[in-house]
């Protein structure tokens, strides 16, 4: 497996999952607070016949709203290839997921917003996305993923394209180089990193871990830490297949912290 820009997935071990929780995302309300004032200037007051005046529902947030809205949402966390969180985080999260599949944006709101406001923005934990290609669109907005974390904004990427899909369309309803215009990259630079073999080499590397793990659908979490033998110990490594709950990454997390240390399974914990 080739996680983007540095670190390597550990052997895997599987865990099952369970129904998917409706637990509201701290990352995904600050995203939806910042539309919200966004779009109370675009109300339309309309005058019915009666002479009453009426709300008629504000429209779908702009592609450059929403694009700002996750910007803002993921400020401050730092971003290295496809890799959030630091560098010194005691536990790694590897998620396999497709950048267009309907499931894996709900996880995103459901599971992994939580994730990053409780366990990675503290400095705990680090997610490293690994995009997995079903498709030729897929691969598309895989290579568009891979292409923005060489400007540091793989994540703004990957979330901006789950935030513009609908149930309707077959991910997000802009092109790969839409959602990279309106997170203000580098266009020339984000096109020629496009192209690089090794993006698609990764997502091949991604597939095959897929394959040998028995991935059939996504997205599936492989939590593992510490990032060396503590004392002995052997690395911490287990697997989440969907459905998974917030409930059981966030355990998986705590766990890894714990064979770490115990104090930082504790203070985890404590949050």
């Amino acid at each position: 497996m080739g996680p983007a820009e540095g670190g390597r997935a550990p052997s895997l071990v599987t865990s099952g999952g369970g129904p998917a929780r409706p637990d509201r995302s701290p990352v995904k309300s600050t995203i939806a607070a910042i539309l919200a004032v966004a779009l109370v200037g675009l109300t339309v007051m309309v005058t019915v016949a009666t002479g009453s005046a009426v709300h008629r529902q504000a429209p779908e947030p702009t592609l450059p709203a929403t694009a700002a809205a996750v910007q803002a949402a993921l400020k401050g966390i730092p971003q290295n290839g496809l890799a959030l969180g630091r560098d010194s985080a005691h536990v790694t999260i590897y998620e396999y997921a497709d950048l267009i599949c309907a499931t894996c944006a709900k996880a995103s709101s459901a599971v992994v917003d939580p994730v990053i406001a409780s366990f990675v923005r503290s400095g705990l934990a680090r997610l490293v996305l690994e995009p997995i290609s079903e498709s030729p669109r897929s691969q598309q907005f895989a290579l568009g993923a891979y292409a923005a974390g060489a400007q540091h904004a793989g994540w703004d990427y990957a979330e901006l394209a789950y935030l513009r899909s609908t149930p309707r369309s077959d991910g997000p309803v802009d092109s790969p180089l839409a959602l990279a215009r309106a997170l203000g990259l580098r266009l020339g630079h984000w096109s020629s990193s496009f192209r690089r073999p090794r993006w698609a080499n990764q997502i091949e590397q991604a597939a095959r871990v897929a394959l040998i793990g028995g991935f059939a659908n996504f997205p599936v979490f492989v939590v593992s830490g510490p990032p060396r033998r503590v004392r002995g110990r052997r690395r911490f490594v287990t697997i989440l297949k969907p459905p998974v709950t917030l409930a059981q990454l966030s355990s998986a997390i705590r766990s890894a912290a714990k064979a770490h240390h115990p104090a930082t399974a504790g203070r985890a914990a404590s949050r």
